[in-house]
């Protein structure tokens, strides 16, 4: 019973979960951790909202999202994309990101601009305000 329980959480976890970016480069290993399962990532796969983005060494990859922002994370580094909203119709807007270790340039797409105040990239001693633009992190 715990077995079938657990399988259907994963599968209702799959099936609803909200694909937020894309992979537009990439060299390496690089994974996505979707709830507990390890999933290998190539050009054109999908990035979701709680992935948990996974560089290896001497890995790289560049993420767009819906908004036009645009990622690229270094070797070895890890990202939490915590929650993703942007419905510029409803004028409703979310990108909340955490990055723990490694390096990342970020340049804001349409949410950085139209709603800079809802940009979070969160890092392990802070937060990185958004007004519009581009920079580079590294996290050790």
């Amino acid at each position: 019973m715990f077995r079938f329980m657990c399988v259907l959480f994963l599968s209702w976890t799959f099936m609803f979960a909200q694909d937020v970016a894309i992979v537009k480069k990439i060299s390496g290993e690089v994974f996505a951790k979707r709830v507990k399962v390890l999933e290998k990532m190539s050009i054109g796969s999908k990035v979701q909202e709680s992935d948990i983005i996974i560089t290896k060494t001497n890995s790289s990859v560049g993420l767009i999202f819906e908004d036009g922002t645009i990622i690229s994370l270094g070797e070895n580094s890890v990202l939490s994309i915590n929650k993703y909203l942007f419905r510029p119709a409803k004028n409703e807007f979310l990108f909340d990101v955490d990055m723990s270790k490694g390096l990342a340039t970020f340049e804001s797409g349409k949410i950085g601009k139209l709603a800079p105040q809802a940009v979070k990239f969160r890092v392990p001693e802070g937060i990185v305000g958004i007004r519009g633009t581009k920079f580079y992190v590294e996290v050790k």
